[in-house]
């Protein structure tokens, strides 16, 4: 796909609502439920290409540690990865891989925001 076809308002709510961005005008705060693009990753549909190709057009923003993360935890290029999988390669503890994927996924929210003027 190309940046025309990616880079659109839906694709961009799409993604915030894949991160369960509280910034996404279609948020509803549940405590404890997983991400949603969890499903995606299993299934690798149609919704997991578009996920995934909004997400590489956006990762320049991120730095170098968070894109590996991201990278890791998305299953790109390689097999999917734990917090605790990619904790010990980083040498770096579960929590502290989830507070690097919670930043870097705010980061690319914010860019999203910022590209289209989302409002909530």
């Amino acid at each position: 796909m190309d940046f025309e076809t990616l880079m659109t308002k839906d694709n961009a709510i799409f993604f915030m609502d894949m991160v369960d961005s509280v910034k996404s005008p279609n948020f509803v705060p549940v405590l404890f439920k997983p991400r949603p693009y969890i499903k995606l990753l299993q299934n690798k549909g149609e919704d997991y290409q578009r996920f995934i190709g909004l997400y590489a057009m956006m990762k320049y923003i991120l730095s170098e540690r968070e894109v590996f993360v991201l990278d890791s935890i998305y299953g790109i290029n390689k097999e999917k990865a734990t917090f605790e999988e990619i904790g010990k390669m980083l040498n770096l503890s579960r929590s502290r891989i989830a507070h690097i994927r919670n930043d870097a996924e705010v980061k690319l929210v914010r860019e999203l925001i910022w590209y289209f003027e989302i409002k909530r």
